[in-house]
């Protein structure tokens, strides 16, 4: 069984700002899921501009080795990027992911791959005294999600890229006591979604800006430690009337951003 990263995607009308780092394959696929999308796409072909089936895409180009060079692009530039075989073959994996994340928005998405150390194709060759892959970089599941964690990333998802359909010789390997979770040893790459916010989070920041979220934080904060706790009720329920914050919103926000959220509630009129 095999599938790409486009299994992660369910398209839309969305005018998304995608970072592509040499993953070209999904141009025209990406472009179809999001066709008010804009792309960025990092390269070492020059060529690939010239190519007919990106004429009447909205490309921009930049040509360097992704691997190594840092992405020339101020943070929170975009809101989703996509690298597959990247973490593979980069020089640094802590400092590609590093730069990714922080070229991400506060809600924004990466979708990678990485091959998987524990297979058993790998095992078996090691068993050999073999390495054929010594040029490229093999994770375990758990040290990418120690990896991604350590860049900033906080919702990881994985799913299995290739996974063997006889299954016979992972169970072989069970029997020698090598753990098999969730078919492990049958795969051999791994896909992965990982979020620079978590679900809840993601959807708190995406209802309002930044500037009102910040106003809001500082607001509750004042009003939490007490510092001119009745002027500062007012102000929250001035913000929240001319921003049209709703209660859920409201409640959820406290929970996220307030240490004594309980009390911060019960300090509330009840219309909020």
């Amino acid at each position: 069984m095999k599938q790409d990263l486009t299994c992660f995607l369910t398209g839309g009308p969305a005018p998304m700002r995608w970072l592509l780092l040499e993953s070209l394959t999904y141009i025209a696929r990406l472009a179809d899921l999001y066709p008010q999308a804009s792309f960025t796409v990092v390269t070492e072909i020059q060529e690939a501009a010239s190519l007919p089936e990106f004429d009447r895409l909205d490309i921009k180009w930049v040509f360097q080795d992704c691997r190594q060079d840092r992405l020339p692009f101020p943070e929170h530039s975009f809101d989703a990027a996509l690298a597959e075989g990247l973490l593979t073959r980069a020089y640094e994996p802590y400092e590609v992911l590093m730069d990714i994340s922080r070229k991400l928005t506060d809600v924004g998405v990466l979708y990678g791959d990485f091959l998987n150390v524990r297979y058993t194709g790998v095992l078996e060759a090691l068993q050999n005294g073999e390495f054929p892959v010594r040029e490229k970089h093999l994770y375990a599941k758990s040290e990418m999600v120690r990896l991604l964690d350590d860049t900033l990333f906080k919702e990881i998802d994985f799913v299995p890229g290739a996974l063997d359909d006889d299954e016979q010789i992972a169970r072989s390997w069970e029997q020698q006591g090598y753990v098999n979770i969730q078919h492990e040893l049958a795969v051999s790459r791994y896909l992965f979604r990982a979020a620079v916010s978590t679900a809840s989070v993601a959807n708190l920041k995406s209802l309002y800006t930044p500037e009102v979220r910040k106003e809001l934080a500082r607001i509750l904060h004042r009003i939490e430690y007490d510092v001119q706790r009745a002027d500062n009720i007012m102000r929250l329920q001035q913000l929240c009337k001319q921003e049209g914050i709703f209660s859920e919103y409201l409640q959820d926000f406290i929970e996220e951003t307030c240490y004594h959220a309980n009390e911060v509630k019960h300090l509330l009129p009840d219309e909020q």
